[in-house]
Parts: C-alpha cells; sequence; structure tokens
C-alpha cells in the first residue's frame, strides 16, 4: 500500500508593513444638566446635578459656569450635600472642602494652598491620604436656551 505523502505548503512571505498611527477621536458628548442658568444664580451660585450616575457641582466663577465632582479627591466626601455639615463654600474661582478645607481650583481641580488644613498631623503617619489629587473638571456651556450643558 503506498503511503500518501503531501507537500508542504510554502509560507507566504509579506512585505513589512510601516507602523500605523494609532489614533483616537473623541467626541463632545454634551449633555443637559435640566438647570437654567438663572436657577444657579438663585441658588446661591453652586447646585448638584446627577448626569450618567455622576453627582457633577456646577457653580458659577464671574459669570461663567464651571463644573466639578461634587466627589472630594481625599476621601471621597461630597462637597455639596444633603445636610448643612456638606455645603461646600464657592469663592475665589475655588471651592472649599467642608470636611477638611482643601481648596480646588474650579477651572482646573488642581487643589490650592495646604493639602486637608482641617485634618490633624498623626505622629509617624502624617495626614490620612496626604497625596494632593485634583477633582475631576468637565468642560460647561450655557446653551441658548439658557440651560447648563456639561461635558462629560
Amino acid at each position: 500500500m503506498a503511503a500518501c505523502t503531501f507537500a508542504a505548503a510554502a509560507k507566504p512571505t509579506f512585505a513589512a508593513r510601516p507602523a500605523r498611527r494609532s489614533s483616537m477621536r473623541v467626541q463632545a458628548a454634551w449633555t443637559s444638566t435640566g438647570v437654567k442658568d438663572f436657577e444657579l444664580s438663585q441658588a446661591g451660585g453652586k447646585k448638584v446635578v446627577d448626569i450618567n450616575g455622576q453627582r457633577i457641582l456646577l457653580a458659577t466663577v464671574d459669570g461663567t459656569v464651571k463644573a466639578v465632582s461634587n466627589k472630594c479627591s481625599h476621601l471621597g466626601l461630597p462637597l455639596v450635600g444633603k445636610t448643612p455639615v456638606f455645603q461646600a463654600e464657592v469663592s475665589n474661582g475655588c471651592v472649599t472642602c467642608p470636611a477638611h478645607g482643601t481648596k480646588f481650583d474650579l477651572s482646573t481641580g488642581q487643589p490650592v494652598g495646604e493639602w486637608c488644613p482641617k485634618m490633624p498631623n498623626l505622629p509617624l503617619i502624617g495626614k490620612i491620604g496626604d497625596t494632593p489629587k485634583p477633582l475631576p473638571t468637565f468642560e460647561a456651556r450655557v446653551a441658548e436656551s439658557g440651560e447648563i450643558e456639561v461635558n462629560t
């Protein structure tokens, strides 16, 4: 009985391709907050909205609407909450965390001044959460209708 033999197929050769540049196109996703610009002024210049499960603090700075995460980057506590204890102060373009006193620039989210001035400086440990972290920021705009929109 004759054995079957197969000729090995030659492997195809490919010319080397130049490396591709990978790029990602990010498209703005402007989302209505349901808040009109005059309502923000009536609310004392700050208001928290929920957009896609994320709590965002809207605040006015020199007539411009700013949007930052309502969750402090230190311990995750709300900047503006439901109780009088959690009512952040907005002044001079900054929001001040009511829990530990850190000020964050509303335009950049960067901490301004001393990190956690209300927190004790413990021996051997220092301050809990000693690494300064910025607040996430979002682009905000006022539509022609007067409604505030946030780019999420």
